[in-house]
């Protein structure tokens, strides 16, 4: 049966004041869904008093070429609320980008779009791989941009002259902004309120987001166990690249590359703040993941063994023996007649 909650708390008529954040959001075909949900929800927050929704202190329209729906990578879409115009009826204009890999590409009508309102000084901001967008444009020549450090590989290829920053959640150069994506929505949400409605509005946000605790960084990465306690990003970025090429057959100077340094330098981080170098670290991270696929799957040991990145059997048993002290197949048997780890 639905209960009316209604007596909760009515809202009271909105007051009549000129709304002092405009946003406009161009989400890109297969846009990632949650930094978007993120960065609308916190507007959506800050907009209202209480969790009334609507749309009094903070304003935003999604737009593109047409109001054709636009699909995320998740396969959900969203419908468009207007076509380009005036860029200037805007206090900011938002590109929120998604895979890159993507085979359908944004409408030239978006870059027109974009350096129009560069033209008129409507601040532009790229959000998750937004900014190749605006590289693509020719906006971001000599800037500073905050990318997630998977892709910060590719915009040091694709843009030398873009100057790729990956370890800061919000980048602010001249007339644009950039955020690498992810929970780091909130952080680029928070930023355009403060800087448009005060501090107070946006920590409103904050509060009704993360409740009474808030956010614990650190707790968050011994809980999902992201190697994320190290305080120096290059070391916490190449293990992030690691985890995403963890079945793939990469030499540590490709991770070493991504994060924009040499294999040596990487080789010294890690010994500095892990106690173990690159290869080692990768090795058992490969060596938990086989282990738990040996547990909970019927894999075949030698199909473990490659899907996991190592060269051979051979050479993946002698690891797994060195490391747990067992063979993987005894491991096996043990764990299926006793049902023990």
């Amino acid at each position: 049966m639905h209960r009316d909650y209604s007596h909760l708390g009515p809202a009271k008529p909105p007051p009549l004041i000129e709304t002092p954040l405009r946003i406009g959001i161009v989400p890109v075909p297969h846009f990632t869904l949650m930094p978007l949900a993120c960065f609308v929800d916190f507007l959506r927050l800050a907009g209202d008093e209480s969790d009334f929704s609507r749309q009094i202190y903070c304003t935003w329209d999604f737009l593109s070429h047409d109001t054709s729906p636009i699909r995320a990578s998740c396969g959900m879409t969203i419908q468009p609320d207007k076509a380009f115009g005036d860029p200037a009826d805007y206090d900011y204009i938002v590109v929120h980008g998604g895979i890159l890999h993507s085979t359908e590409k944004p409408a030239p009508a978006l870059y027109d779009f974009l350096r129009k309102a560069a033209g008129k000084d409507v601040p532009l901001v790229g959000s998750c791989t937004g900014s190749f967008i605006l590289a693509e444009a020719g906006l971001l020549a000599g800037k500073r941009c905050a990318v997630h450090f998977s892709v910060a590989g590719a915009l040091r290829q694709y843009f030398p002259d873009v100057i790729a920053v990956t370890d800061t959640p919000v980048v602010s150069d001249g007339n644009i902004i950039t955020s690498p994506g992810g929970l780091a929505a909130i952080n680029l949400a928070m930023f355009l309120v403060a800087q448009a409605c005060g501090e107070s509005r946006a920590h409103k946000a904050v509060h009704y987001l993360l409740g009474d605790h808030g956010f614990d960084r650190t707790k968050a990465a011994e809980e999902f166990d992201l190697g994320l306690k190290c305080g120096d990003r290059r070391v916490v970025n190449a293990i992030g690249i690691m985890r995403q090429k963890m079945y793939e057959l990469c030499p540590i100077s490709d991770i070493a590359a991504s994060i924009g340094t040499s294999e040596r330098e990487l080789s010294r981080l890690f010994r500095k703040h892990l106690q173990v170098s690159p290869a080692r670290y990768w090795r058992q991270m490969r060596l938990k993941a086989a282990k738990w696929m040996l547990l909970n799957s019927d894999r075949s040991i030698a199909q473990i063994a490659y899907e996991c990145g190592f060269t051979d059997c051979a050479h993946f048993i002698h690891w797994f023996r060195r490391s747990y002290h067992v063979t993987p197949a005894r491991l096996r048997r043990s764990h299926r007649l006793f049902g023990v780890r």
